[in-house]
């Protein structure tokens, strides 16, 4: 399969039909008109947009656009000249009050948007994260999602952050190289590998610093030094890890694919002198990560393909975001 042109993705998924359309419920569920003479979807989005009121700053316009997006399908973000969201579900500060958007891992203009990359932190927290993330010319992503599911901004979605690293070949993994290409590719050269990857177009290669924003979940790796494997009724797997310092990682329901995955990255993990497993990420996390990952692709018109777990797109350990789900 050929790479996706970025302008043939945005053609085709001018509706996104994949992804759900969100209802509003409870106090925001429409509700019938008493006037049949008054137009149906003036009166609900009115009503939706008085009755919505986040917590946040620009609480009108946020508000406006829960509406429309709960009415229409669009992105519910809201995103204000600086690149930050407006929206209940995005914080910008801590419960403690500290401001999560951080400066040191800005970087240039990000003038487009073609992907989105899904990490884990390998740090216990979100203060954690937030420290590496104030100290000079930190790397960083535009995300954080805690393990109870909060959402946090850390950078603008106007500028950059280096997130990704060098590119893995799209079309190696894709099976789409040229003879020419397959045969530069085999030499096992990364830093060339990358260099052929950032002169292609957006869809011919993974998404990049330069034109995808990443989203971190919290979670630690660890050395593994033992495992203990069971099944469940419905074909799904569930693993003990015991790391290096005796700390048991469960693993809990993972599908045939992904336990088969982890499987070879336990064994790495034994094996490797500086190779390491990540743990689950949580049914709170996933639940937001969808929820976000659904609003960012509305926003900027990302196909359900161009999102990926940073080892897909980078030379990365191989469970990092392996039990992140965004579908």
């Amino acid at each position: 399969m050929s790479g996706i042109s970025s302008t043939a993705s945005r053609s085709s998924l001018q509706s996104l039909p994949d992804a759900p359309q969100p209802q509003p419920t409870g106090a925001d569920s429409p509700q019938p008109d008493s006037s049949p003479s008054t137009p149906g979807n003036s009166q609900t989005l009115t009503r939706m947009a008085r009755d919505a009121r986040p917590p946040l700053a620009g609480q009108q316009q946020a508000a406006a656009a829960n509406a429309k997006g709960a009415a229409t399908g669009a992105s519910q973000l809201n995103i204000d000249d600086k690149g930050h969201v407006q929206h209940e579900r995005v914080l910008l500060k801590t419960a403690a009050g500290r401001e999560t958007i951080s400066p040191k891992i800005e970087r240039m203009e990000m003038p487009e948007v073609n992907g989105l990359i899904v990490h884990q932190t390998n740090s216990p927290s979100v203060s954690s994260t937030l420290n590496s993330y104030a100290q000079d010319e930190a790397n960083g992503a535009h995300f954080l999602i805690d393990k109870d599911g909060t959402i946090y901004q850390t950078a603008s979605l106007k500028r950059k952050t280096n997130h990704v690293g060098p590119l893995r070949s799209r079309c190696a993994q894709e099976k789409s190289c040229s003879p020419e290409e397959t045969k530069l590719n085999q030499k096992h050269d990364p830093r060339g590998e990358a260099q052929r990857e950032r002169e292609k177009q957006a869809g011919d290669r993974f998404p990049s610093n330069s034109d995808s924003i990443g989203i971190e979940l919290v979670g630690m790796s660890y050395k593994a030094k033992s495992y203990q494997e069971t099944s469940n009724p419905d074909g799904s797997f569930n693993f003990l890890v015991t790391t290096e310092k005796g700390k048991i990682l469960k693993y809990e329901s993972l599908s045939a694919d992904v336990a088969s995955q982890m499987r070879e990255e336990i064994k790495k993990s034994k094996s490797g002198k500086d190779y390491s497993v990540f743990e689950q990420v949580t049914s709170q996390q996933n639940e937001s990560l969808r929820w976000l990952t659904q609003q960012l692709r509305r926003e900027y018109s990302i196909p359900e393909s161009e999102v990926f777990a940073h080892p897909t797109v980078s030379r990365k350990t191989g469970s990092e975001a392996l039990t992140a789900r965004w579908r």
